[in-house]
């Protein structure tokens, strides 16, 4: 972004790509800040119904009975809602989605490329991550994780 042309792998320039292109995860992972935090203040931060398993049991899932934001809002549309977290130093914040229910980023890179809990065949009848399979190739979404860890702050591993 800032002209370094050598800063960024072509791999990682491909995820890039691919994170705000066909994975659409820059549709809820807003740049330059890769969180929910609306533009252009960024001052109020965006939710999303994913339908989280409750466990990481691909056999027979669960959603999460964790109702989230309607706990605060009492509003049926904030039902199993969670912040949109930013994705700065995501390689080093395991395990993954509200309940840690995904130990690495290829799990969850699974459970989006698949639709969710749309794809788990537990949505909330709220969901608000689109139900349709990404087909995301196994070089795609290793390419979008290597973007995904480019947003890691090395500054702290010095000291």
């Amino acid at each position: 972004m800032r002209g370094d042309e050598n800063k960024l792998s072509e791999n990682e320039k491909k995820g890039f790509n691919l994170f705000m292109g066909k994975a659409k995860c820059g549709t809820c992972h807003f740049a330059p800040l890769f969180s929910g935090l609306l533009p252009p203040f960024f001052t109020e931060s965006e939710s999303e119904v994913l339908g989280v398993p409750g466990t990481n049991d691909k056999k027979n899932p669960t959603l999460d009975n964790d109702l989230g934001k309607f706990l605060f809002t009492k509003s049926v549309i904030h039902k199993n809602s969670f912040k949109t977290p930013t994705l700065r130093n995501i390689e080093l914040t395991a395990p993954y989605m509200h309940n840690g229910v995904y130990a690495t980023l290829e799990e969850v890179m699974e459970f989006y490329n698949n639709g969710g809990g749309n794809g788990l065949k537990i949505a909330p009848p709220n969901q608000t991550l689109p139900f349709d399979k990404l087909n995301l190739s196994k070089k795609e979404v290793s390419d979008i994780i290597a973007f995904m860890k480019t947003l890691t702050d090395t500054v702290t591993q010095r000291y």
